[in-house]
């Protein structure tokens, strides 16, 4: 795990650098593979092999859900604190788009994350909700991780961070500072989002260490983008009811904050784009505070989960294959081994759910618990269909 370079509370932080050649050629590679949505959060580094390239975002049309209660006036959480600043007259910020200073208002509340991958590790962005430590960010910043670290970006405190909760369809997440207290906190934004509104994208761009912003305006409501994870196992997700802005953002943003002019959150950017015009996308708050206090609540209805993953324990080849997921090895002891999967075998369902690629099998394991008794089929080596049950154990990674 790469140490976090300091970050002075007071001084400002160094002159952000453009984006370097090594940048701009990988971001090409990957417009000519995909499609035009980045993935904001994760920004790859290699710990050990290759470093992989940036997954895409297919944009479709479609309006999204429609606004879901946000958390004024609904409960809170043990440890949250109320916004009590009074509202700060509207910036001056330029709607066209441009880098924006970043003072104490624009850090209070942010935090800088950082996670271990198996063979990478990635950076993304966090907003502080409460006093002793939950944060708010996207699960993609964190899915698969093994270990996430936290830097609030006003003071310099490091904490390690445990995953409470999510909602992979929302690309939402709930993190747990472990022994914070005194935090400031972000505040919330209570008012409606319409087109023509200023906004400033806010985060840990290229996991550089330290905040910077820009500017830019709403320019839609109601958007749905199609979103791909950080790897080939992640499961696509549509994501619908989005804010979008031109404000500019980049790789480790996600997670961070869209605020309004008066520096009010109006939601957590989590997409934007490579090509033609510059072009961000944000979960509105209210809809990220929505999944929170599902998540406080515990209750795992819909598509929330809480605690940790399900696990198989078989390591899938990296070739596609058109009949399902090809096993290329068993674990011993695993749910698998126990279930009779072996090498060579190719799962072709899950829980009654046919799975044909990594990321479809990702995405039935979402759906299951750990210790839960599901069955799964599969084509064996010497081509025979078997089927049997298995009991799911618990994934060490998030």
């Amino acid at each position: 795990m790469h140490p976090y370079p300091p970050v002075p509370p007071q001084a400002p932080p160094p002159p952000r650098p453009r984006r370097s050649t090594r940048r701009a050629v990988l971001l090409g590679v990957l417009v000519a593979l995909v499609a035009d949505l980045i993935v904001l959060g994760l920004l790859p580094g290699a710990i050990g092999g290759a470093t992989p390239t940036l997954p895409g975002r297919t944009p479709t049309a479609g309006a999204g859900l429609p606004g879901l209660p946000g958390i004024p006036g609904g409960p809170t959480a043990p440890g949250t604190t109320s916004p009590t600043r009074a509202p700060a007259s509207a910036r001056p910020f330029d709607p066209n788009g441009a880098e924006v200073r970043v003072d104490d208002d624009i850090r209070r509340g942010l935090a800088l994350i950082r996670v271990t991958m198996p063979n990478q590790s990635g950076a993304g962005t966090g907003m502080v909700l409460t006093s002793d430590g939950q944060v708010l960010t996207n699960y993609h910043v964190v899915r698969s991780t093994s270990l996430i670290r936290v830097t609030i970006a006003s003071t310099g405190a490091r904490y390690d961070a445990t995953l409470v909760g999510r909602d992979a369809t929302k690309d939402v997440a709930l993190l747990q500072l472990r022994g914070a207290s005194g935090l400031e906190t972000i505040t919330p934004d209570q008012d409606p989002v319409s087109v023509g509104d200023v906004t400033v994208a806010a985060g840990n761009a290229d996991g550089q260490g330290y905040i910077s912003a820009f500017s830019g305006r709403v320019t839609a409501t109601d958007r749905s983008i199609r979103v791909r994870g950080q790897t080939q196992y992640d499961p696509e997700e549509t994501l619908t009811g989005l804010v979008e802005t031109t404000a500019h953002a980049e790789p480790g943003d996600s997670g961070g904050a869209m605020f309004d002019s008066q520096l009010e959150v109006l939601g957590m950017t989590t997409a934007g784009s490579t090509t033609g015009r510059s072009a961000s996308y944000a979960v509105p708050i209210a809809d990220a505070l929505a999944v929170v206090d599902q998540v406080r609540r515990g209750d795992e209805s819909g598509t929330v989960v809480i605690g940790p993953k399900p696990y198989l324990g078989i390591v899938a080849q990296r070739a596609e294959s058109s009949r399902g997921v090809a096993v290329q090895s068993v674990e011993n002891g695993s749910a698998a081994s126990r279930a009779g999967l072996r090498a060579g075998d190719t799962i072709v369902a899950l829980d009654g759910v046919s799975v044909r690629s990594h990321a479809e099998l990702s995405a039935a394991l979402d759906r299951l618990q750990p210790g839960q008794r599901v069955p799964i089929a599969w084509i064996s080596a010497g081509g025979a269909q078997r089927t049997a049950d298995v009991t799911l154990g618990t994934s060490s990674l998030n």
